[in-house]
Order: C-alpha cells, then structure tokens, then sequence
C-alpha cells in the first residue's frame, strides 16, 4: 500500500469514526487537533465527558489487531496533547481516552472495536 493509499484509509477511518461516535450519541468537538506535541484524531464529548479518541484502521491484521498500534509511546503523545489542549480549552467534567479500531478489509464486512478509557492520564 502506497503513502497516499495509507493517508486515504486513515482519513476514511477518522470519518467513519466520528459518524459511529454521533450515532453513539457523542458529538464531535474536533477532528485532526494538533499541537507540538502530537495530533489528536477525534475530540468527542456528551455532557459529562470529553473524549480524545485514537482510530486506528487497517486493511488486515498482518502486523496485529489496529489498537495494537496504540503503544506506550503514543499514548504518551496523546496526553501530553490532550493536556496542551486543556490548557487553551479548560473542561470540568470527566476525561477519557478510547481507541476506535477499525478493520475494512477489501470486499468483507467492515468491523469497528470501540474501547472506551483504553487508557489513562495516570499510566
């Protein structure tokens, strides 16, 4: 798969998260936040929390499920974005980071794993 190829499925995935999230009754704040620090895919809140969603998307499942993708070191970036974010837009309520895995294989079933608080502030 080339650079645009991967580019244009991530791009897809993000859009068909945020309409799984609306349809999960989250409104979408933002998409494609970035800062210094990193970039935030999706930015969703209902009244009580705000969540900073990862999506990751993948075509199979040859170098593991798409939320495998998540590591420490990304996790760590998302943070400390989510952190910058909070600084320019303070929020009182709950806080929350999920991962949207998205698997779309060419001429299958397209099949979404939503796992909500995949992580914390505190890890």
């Amino acid at each position: 798969m080339s650079e645009d190829q991967r580019h244009n499925l991530g791009r897809w995935g993000e859009a068909t998260a945020a309409l799984y999230l609306e349809r999960q009754g989250l409104s979408i704040v933002e998409r494609g936040f970035r800062c210094r620090f990193g970039e935030i895919d999706i930015i969703a809140q209902n009244p009580d929390v705000l969540v900073f969603c990862e999506v990751k998307t993948r075509r199979r499942e040859t170098f593991g499920a798409p939320q495998e993708a998540v590591s420490w070191s990304k996790q760590r970036r998302l943070i400390k974005t989510a952190g910058w974010y909070l600084n320019q837009r303070p929020w009182d309520g709950e806080l929350r980071f999920d991962v949207i895995a998205i698997l779309a294989p060419e001429g299958k079933e397209l099949s979404i794993e939503w796992i909500q608080d995949a992580f914390s502030w505190e890890e």
